[in-house]
C-alpha cells in the first residue's frame, strides 16, 4: 500500500511525519445505478483521525451526490461516476478545511463542538483553536 504525506503542501518532504494511503476508488453498477466506492476511507480516516463517515458526508456535499457510508461493512459509497483525481483533490480540500492547524499547519487536531454549536479545530501539537467556517454544509 503506497503512502503519501497529509496535506498538499508537504507532498515533497520524503520524512514527513504524517502520512496516509492513496485513496482507491471502484465504480459499480451501470446506468442510473452506478456508483463510486472508496475502497480504503477507512484507513484513510484513520490516518487522519476523523471518522470515516464525515470525509464520505463532505464528498456527497460537494459534490451535490448522495453518499454514504456504512459502519458495518466500511464501505463508503458516492452516487455517480467520479475519478480518483476529483476525490483526491476533495480529500486535500477536507483536510485543509477539518484536519490541518490553521496556526501551525499540523494534522494533529481534534474537532471541539462548542455549547453554541460552533465548530472548533484544537491544535495538540502548538493548542491553536481555531473556528471552522460554518457556511459549509458538512457544518449544519
Amino acid at each position: 500500500m503506497a503512502l503519501q504525506n497529509i496535506g498538499a503542501g508537504n507532498r515533497d518532504d520524503a520524512f514527513y511525519r504524517y502520512k496516509m494511503p492513496r485513496m482507491i476508488t471502484k465504480i459499480e453498477g451501470r446506468g442510473n445505478g452506478i456508483k463510486t466506492n472508496v475502497v480504503n476511507m477507512v484507513d484513510i480516516a484513520k490516518a487522519l483521525a476523523r471518522p470515516p463517515s464525515y470525509t464520505t458526508k463532505y464528498f456527497g456535499c460537494e459534490l451535490g451526490a448522495q453518499s454514504k457510508f456504512d459502519e458495518k461493512t466500511g464501505i463508503s459509497l458516492v452516487n455517480g461516476a467520479h475519478d480518483t483525481a476529483k476525490l483526491a483533490g476533495l480529500l486535500e480540500n477536507f483536510i485543509k478545511k477539518y484536519v490541518q492547524c490553521y496556526g501551525c499547519g499540523n494534522p494533529e487536531t481534534e474537532i471541539l463542538i462548542t455549547k453554541s454549536q460552533m465548530v472548533q479545530l484544537k491544535c495538540a501539537a502548538c493548542g491553536f483553536i481555531s473556528d471552522v467556517d460554518m457556511r459549509d454544509k458538512l457544518t449544519s
